[in-house]
């Protein structure tokens, strides 16, 4: 079952894997996370060659592929986890909940079949060594980011949204305005806030921000 947003891909997937005598299909992607699951809920487990990056739902909302992983593993399903950009952290998250292996969109279909046919035939794609590092990648990633978090959880609540406000792009005069406060006490909130951030900038403390959103 090829789970990916990317039509033309997956299409050329699809011809490719059936080219080779496996059963490919396409699965739809808009309904979100619970309407992939209820859909493969009913069909027997096979191989599931699923995008980590499934673009957004009907009402806007962000799919995770590396969601799917673990309930797919957990009802049968084995999962090798497809990737078009070069993310670490999505990839070894998707490892570390049970994919049997990760490829890129970048690599050839060859690498891509060889991959799909050891999986099929229940081989193990990746050594052993290659699983350990990519575990201990997910854990490495996860212990940067409770950093993270833990230093913007120092933030006072009035502190986050000004820090938020400053992601989006605005200015302390305009902050001052939404708020209805002092450039004075703006400005003091974002010292305050650089300083429990542990940061020198407000540009630091936007991309710490923007960090702790991305590896959520």
């Amino acid at each position: 079952m090829i789970i990916d947003d990317h039509e033309m891909f997956s299409n050329t997937l699809t011809l490719v894997l059936r080219s080779h005598e496996l059963d490919a299909r396409q699965l739809t992607t808009t309904g979100g996370t619970a309407t992939i699951l209820a859909e493969l809920v009913r069909l027997p487990a096979g191989l599931a060659l699923l995008d980590l990056h499934l673009g957004r739902d009907h009402r806007g909302r962000y799919i995770d592929g590396v969601d799917l992983v673990r309930p797919l593993c957990a009802r049968g399903w084995s999962v090798v986890a497809v990737s078009g950009t070069n993310d670490e952290a999505r990839i070894a998250a998707a490892v570390a909940a049970g994919a049997v292996a990760a490829v890129s969109m970048s690599d050839t279909f060859q690498t891509l079949l060889s991959t799909v046919h050891a999986a099929a035939a229940g081989e193990q794609p990746m050594t052993d060594e290659a699983r350990l590092t990519w575990e201990q990648r997910h854990r490495d990633h996860q212990a940067q980011r409770n950093r993270v978090v833990q230093r913007l959880d120092r933030l006072s609540n009035r502190e986050r949204q000004v820090l938020d406000l400053l992601a989006q792009g605005h200015h302390a005069s305009a902050i001052t305005t939404h708020f209805a406060v002092s450039i004075t006490t703006v400005r003091a909130q974002i010292r305050s806030a650089l300083t429990k951030l542990e940061v020198n900038s407000q540009l630091e403390a936007v991309a710490l921000l923007s960090h702790a959103a991305a590896s959520a």
